[in-house]
């Protein structure tokens, strides 16, 4: 229920306290070494975010100690805003945050035929 915030923030919420990562499943060059990257970037930092190509994120990810910050109020889904947002409300609470490298997601079938030509 709610929003896509709401649903990440809820998962943010209600795991046991430790390191979350969420990625998309929309993101076919995704590989095992990103994940890695994304979990080692959080034993330094408050978060970690992978830009996708269109201005969203593929993997966002929280340290979540000492307690949950709420880091999707007002994020413009589905929009070139949507990472913009999200590290304006992180660094607004004064987190630390890594970057990962930016890969591309899926969204339309012009997105799927350019990642079949490698482009």
């Amino acid at each position: 229920e709610g929003d896509l915030g709401h649903r990440m923030g809820r998962l943010f919420r209600d795991l046991p306290p430790g390191p979350v990562v969420i990625i998309g499943a929309d993101i076919p060059g995704i590989e095992r070494h990103h994940i890695a990257e994304a979990f080692a970037a959080l034993g330094n930092h408050d978060a970690a975010i992978g830009p996708a190509e269109d201005g969203g994120y593929w993997l966002i990810g929280l340290k979540r100690r000492p307690r949950v910050a709420e880091i999707f109020h007002g994020v413009r889904w589905s929009s070139e805003h949507a990472m913009k947002d999200t590290l304006k409300n992180i660094r607004g609470q004064n987190m630390s945050v890594a970057t990962l490298p930016r890969l591309p997601d899926i969204d339309t079938g012009a997105d799927l035929a350019k990642w079949r030509r490698g482009a």
